[in-house]
């Protein structure tokens, strides 16, 4: 018996089912069924935008962005869903793709007239859709599934989870709306494949035929790092009438932000070379002293300014947790005086402070952040200065060796890659070649994480004007020497603002009313509003209303062509309904004097404040969607109100030269070169920028004392505080390394001498009367 069960068992497949008979397989003699083992599993998932039907679905295993007949796939039902049946091994590891053909309709927006794709991050299979898109592309960056969503969330301003079904959840009570986001990306998207369509087939950058793979792949990437554009646009877009009208003004408004072929033909080069060096394998790493050229803006050789990142040796070998650690340098030259810091955008910037989660703290000098070594893909990550932001990276590098500079800095140029700007590159860069070992890093950064910042100058900090001020009212009915007739309007806020909840009580938003004002400017009369009007309205509001920033570059210091400056002035008050109200709004600059007019209401949140450390800290919920790079906060700390920031998580792309090629640039360029072995130093021009000093017992005191303005030239003007007129004046850092300084009023004679500390934005001194009278100590802060 026993061998006859053996060959029985050995000649039937192990789908059978096998009888046992009286072999004790039940009691009593009964059968036992072996059932096959299942191998497959059921995903289901719904494709929208509204819902979308007859659109191709698939696994996409090899991740080529299309779906290849041995992939599992299928076609959307008129509700936009569909089951995959997939190996159950492949569940939760490759991304879902979907191309929308024009022969698919979507519910919501009728028949598709221009074919589009969309993905999802792997494991995530419910919802395709333009959001889990944008979240897929931020991934390929290195971020974390997490931290790619709330990059995209901090982008679009939207609050609820990317994941969701938005046409079946509807309308969030805050934020943006996904469904409405989730159209303008279809929509850019659109428009950018449709520019570029006629690319298909020609050759890209490396002499690889672009296929439409490419093109998608391309897009996907472009339209991520326009994404605060895009809202932008919709939002501006607002009033344009039906969904038609809306998406058309979107299509127009995004234009200027989109590829073109030269940078098509790049970045599919670009993802070319990155599939070579991920087929090659992990590469060993060497550590190595040298430096990168993150930004550079040329001029002239008197004129630039740069940023450098780079390592030492020693910073260059990993410790025991394989990290480096990277250098910050920032330099500038005007007018051939250079100075030198190693944070911010201006060297005033040195002593702005961040939350670490545990403390205030700030950049020091030559201090170094830490990185992550790049992987097979080209990716790593940071942590810049002890959490001020956290960043994930992708990097693909193309060999440049014995290429003409011109060359390569024309195709980065004409690809997108703007942080390398050289006037007159013809004539600067000639006919110079980078030596060997030269590569040019195509990298593109998703900022994951971003602090709490604040500068403690006295330019960051917030003053209110009175009550009477503030409660705003109809100038032309209130007496003279009442209420916005107070002298106080004229010469802005006094009142130091010590708490948050009086900063809240003194900015309700109520404006000052007057009549129609006007300006001369040459033989021009500019009036406010236009032509000449008597029964004009004029409201001012910054009595009432806080700045959160400018929308826009012209400066009011040029030529007027106007009576506005056509710059958007992005403000806020606490007023509104609910908890903890605020109002957003847009207002119009004045030309003259950069004073705020006509602000309209352009959205409502609430405020929230939380303690940190030995400092509160206000935030905004539901702030507008504009153009600004980061969002208001305002910090209350040592008995005063800040003005303070934090980075919107933003997707940004740059082209860096490698050492070999920044050394060989520098030089082309007869600009200084660095050495990463020896930390940089200040320089006398690295103190520029605008000092109040004052008496030390007036130390806080509003328009008193004089205001030094140090320009970058190393020229200097000086201001009366109290009025307001300018004197001839002289002051000079005489040792960068302490900030010791010497000061001189070419007028009266007086002098003063003492110390400035670069890190804290103060300084302290003695100054002494050209009477006589006796000397007495005063107190220098950096605005």
């Amino acid at each position: 018996m026993n061998t006859q069960l053996k060959r029985l068992t050995l000649a039937m497949s192990s789908a059978a089912i096998i009888t046992l008979v009286g072999c004790g397989g039940s009691p009593g003699g009964g059968t036992a069924a072996v059932t096959p083992e299942v191998t497959t599993a059921d995903v289901a998932t719904r494709v929208i935008d509204g819902a979308i039907s007859n659109a191709l679905v698939c696994m996409d295993k090899n991740r080529n962005g299309e779906c290849d007949a041995s992939e599992p796939q299928g076609r959307t039902d008129a509700s936009g869903n569909l089951t995959l049946k997939v190996d159950k091994a492949d569940v939760g590891k490759f991304p879902l793709l979907t191309l929308v053909g024009t022969d698919a309709v979507d519910a919501d927006h009728g028949p598709v007239t221009e074919p589009f794709a969309m993905t999802t991050p792997p494991g995530k299979s419910s919802v395709i859709s333009p959001l889990t898109t944008m979240v897929a592309q931020a991934m390929d960056t290195g971020a974390t599934e997490a931290e790619a969503e709330a990059t995209v969330k901090n982008q679009t301003g939207i609050t609820v989870s990317l994941f969701e079904d938005f046409v079946k959840v509807g309308k969030p009570a805050t934020g943006q709306n996904p469904g409405d986001v989730a159209r303008m990306i279809i929509v850019t998207t659109q428009e950018q494949n449709k520019r570029l369509q006629t690319s298909v087939g020609t050759q890209a950058l490396d002499g690889s035929t672009i296929s439409k793979q490419d093109l998608q792949k391309a897009v996907f990437k472009k339209v991520l790092q326009i994404l605060p554009e895009v809202v932008v646009q919709m939002n501006n877009a607002s009033g344009a009438g039906d969904q038609k009208a809306k998406e058309a003004a979107v299509r127009a408004g995004v234009v200027a932000s989109l590829m073109d072929a030269n940078a098509l033909k790049t970045e599919v080069a670009l993802d070319k070379q990155l599939a070579k060096e991920v087929a090659a394998g992990p590469q060993p790493y060497v550590p190595a002293a040298g430096f990168n050229i993150d930004s550079l803006s040329y001029s002239d050789a008197s004129n630039w300014s740069m940023r450098a990142i780079g390592n030492s040796l020693a910073s260059a070998t990993p410790d025991a947790n394989k990290l480096v650690r990277v250098f910050d340098r920032r330099v500038r030259a005007n007018a051939g005086q250079i100075a030198k810091w190693n944070f911010g955008t201006n060297p005033g910037d040195q002593s702005i402070l961040h939350w670490t989660g545990t403390e205030w703290a700030n950049c020091a000098l030559n201090f170094e952040f830490t990185a992550t070594l790049r992987d097979a893909q080209g990716n790593n990550s940071s942590n810049y200065c002890n959490n001020y932001s956290l960043t994930s990276s992708s990097r693909i590098s193309m060999d440049v060796s014995d290429k003409s500079m011109l060359t390569v800095y024309n195709d980065a140029v004409a690809a997108g890659y703007t942080n390398l700007n050289v006037a007159n590159p013809a004539i600067a860069l000639g006919a110079a070649k980078f030596p060997a070992n030269s590569f040019l890093h195509f990298q593109v950064n998703t900022r994951t994480a971003a602090a709490y910042v604040y500068n403690p100058t006295s330019g960051a900090r917030v003053f209110n004007y009175s009550a009477a001020v503030s409660a705003g009212g109809d100038g032309r009915l209130q007496a003279a020497g009442t209420g916005c007739n107070l002298p106080e309007y004229q010469f802005g806020p006094a009142i130091v603002t010590t708490t948050l909840e009086a900063m809240v009580a003194a900015y309700g938003g109520q404006p000052c009313v007057f009549g129609q004002s006007s300006f001369v400017s040459g033989a021009t009369t500019f009036y406010e509003g236009g032509a000449q009007d008597s029964s004009f309205t004029s409201k001012t509001f910054g009595n009432s209303t806080l700045g959160i920033g400018t929308v826009g570059t012209v400066s009011t210091t040029g030529t007027p062509t106007g009576f506005y400056t056509g710059n958007k002035l992005i403000r806020l008050a606490f007023t509104g309904t609910g908890v903890n109200p605020v109002t957003y709004y847009s207002c119009d600059q004045r030309f003259i004097n950069g004073s705020t007019r006509n602000c309209l209401p352009i959205g409502s949140g609430s405020y929230t404040i939380e303690t940190l450390g030995d400092a509160r800290v206000m935030t905004l919920s539901n702030p507008p969607a504009t153009a600004l790079t980061n969002h208001r906060v305002f910090v209350e700390r040592n008995g005063l109100v800040y003005a303070g920031f934090k980075d919107k998580l933003t997707v940004s792309k740059l082209a860096r030269p490698n050492s070999p090629a920044s050394v060989a640039l520098l030089a082309q360029l007869s600009m200084p070169a660095i050495d990463p072995e020896v930390p940089q130093p200040l320089t006398a021009a690295s103190y520029q920028g605008t000092w109040d000093v004052r008496p030390t017992s007036q130390a806080f005191a509003f328009n008193v004392g004089t205001r030094l303005v140090i320009n970058g030239n190393n020229t200097v003007q000086c201001f009366d505080n109290t009025t307001g007129t300018s004197f001839a004046c002289s002051v000079s850092v005489t040792n960068p390394a302490t900030g010791a300084f010497t000061y001189t009023n070419t007028g009266n004679g007086n002098t003063a001498a003492g110390t400035l500390n670069f890190m804290k934005g103060i300084g302290s001194g003695t100054l002494t009367p050209a009477d006589l009278s006796a000397p007495y100590s005063i107190t220098a802060q950096r605005r």
